[in-house]
Formats: C-alpha cells, sequence, structure tokens
C-alpha cells in the first residue's frame, strides 16, 4: 500500500473540478484508490465522483490517497505527478 497526504490550500477546499480532477486521474488504474479525511476519518472511493463530491475538506485540512493493487506504484507516481502541477 503506499499513501499520499494533501493539504488543501485553495480558499475554496477541495473544488468540484480538483475533485473530477483525482477522480480522472483514480479511473486510470486497477488498484483500489480511496481518500481520507483527516478531520472526521470520512473514507471516499476516489474512483466515484459522488463519494469525492460528498466529503467536504475545506482550507487548511488534509487528506490522505491510499492506494493499494496491483499498479499501485505507477498510480502513486501519476497522483505524486498530478499533486506537483495542480494547486489543491
Amino acid at each position: 500500500m503506499r499513501t499520499l497526504e494533501v493539504k488543501i490550500t485553495n480558499p475554496n477546499g477541495l473544488t468540484s473540478r480538483h475533485g473530477a480532477d483525482l477522480v480522472e486521474e483514480a479511473n486510470l488504474y486497477k488498484s483500489n484508490i480511496t481518500m481520507i479525511t483527516s478531520t472526521s476519518n470520512d473514507k471516499a472511493d476516489l474512483k466515484s465522483i459522488m463519494d469525492v463530491m460528498a466529503t467536504v475538506v475545506n482550507e487548511g485540512e488534509a487528506f490522505t490517497i491510499e492506494i493499494e493493487g496491483e499498479d499501485e506504484d505507477k498510480a502513486y507516481d501519476a497522483f505524486v505527478k498530478l499533486l506537483q502541477t495542480v494547486r489543491f
């Protein structure tokens, strides 16, 4: 299992556009990819836009991305790249 922590710096929190970016990336891989909020420990399937949009992450809060499966290393590298290019 690989994990990444993401801190939200956007004043609007995790927006639908950024949520869609995460979901789009997650759906490229076979691994199970889960988002876990740091404040409430809510879990969301990162392959489901409905799950992600139902999860509230405000500015200053963080969430963890857990990646587990046969292509977890490839997915991890892709998420690292995404997080370097998108301001969350």
